[in-house]
């Protein structure tokens, strides 16, 4: 009995190590798709502006109640190793988070009184008003993230889960915000090393901001232009996507 005991061990310890070897391997994921962002508080701020060469303090702040980004399409790569049902990975991919022209609710925490298209516009600090925004389009931004990876390693459709931290780049000098990454999706093997898989990417951020640009005019002889104009939000991005994936 003994004996059979230990043989019977044997086999399934055997069993298990060639299971894993046949599983555990190292992919790369190469996938597009479309976002859909949630409506979110924003602050839109300039912290100087330069009248006739002059440079002064501006020192504005707008905030906005519910502000509605655009959806984009996002194109990504993702690479890893599958340890049989466990696997990590680095997702990278990108993210545009551009403001469609609307109408919102806003105050500011500086006086305007002037004339705007014909119109006296007057509105006091901390005062709340409807305002018409234009599309305000943010440089393409780009989401790195370190996930965990689980899935059902079967013959057929293979379901999974990932989720880990994410890092949102909003600059040229790679400076940027974390959070959080995690979805689900099912690849299904075309052969031993290509499959296709589809899945569903949630990915947010909070208190992200990013430069939108500056604003330039003039009117009766005097020139000017703001700084920087940053645009901070908090980032709450649903993904669809899909692609192909590369065993070795």
């Amino acid at each position: 009995m003994h004996k059979f005991a230990l043989g019977l061990t044997s086999i399934v310890l055997a069993v298990g190590s060639c299971s894993q070897a046949a599983f555990a391997q190292t992919f790369l994921d190469v996938f597009a798709g479309r976002s859909l962002p949630e409506r979110t508080a924003a602050s839109v701020t300039a912290d100087e502006a330069r009248i006739n060469g002059t440079i002064v303090p501006a020192q504005l702040r707008v905030d906005v109640e519910s502000l509605k980004p655009t959806q984009s399409t996002i194109f990504g790569l993702r690479a890893g190793h599958w340890f049989n049902w466990f696997g990590v990975a680095v997702d990278a991919a990108t993210l545009s988070p551009d403001l469609k022209r609307q109408t919102v609710r806003a105050t500011a925490n500086l006086r305007f009184d002037e004339q705007v298209f014909g119109e006296q516009v007057t509105v006091d600090p901390g005062q709340s008003v409807s305002v018409d925004i234009p599309r305000i389009g943010v440089p393409t931004t780009a989401t790195i993230a370190a996930v965990a990876m689980v899935r059902v390693p079967r013959e057929g459709i293979q379901p999974y889960l990932f989720a880990g931290p994410a890092y949102l780049i909003t600059d040229s000098d790679i400076s940027g915000y974390w959070g959080v990454r995690a979805g689900a999706g099912a690849k299904l093997p075309l052969s031993d090393h290509v499959a296709v898989f589809g899945e569903y990417r949630y990915t947010g951020i909070n208190n992200a901001r990013a430069i939108a640009g500056q604003i330039a005019g003039s009117t009766q002889g005097i020139s000017g232009s703001t700084g920087d104009i940053r645009v901070g939000l908090d980032v709450r991005n649903h993904s669809f996507a899909g692609g192909l994936s590369f065993a070795f």
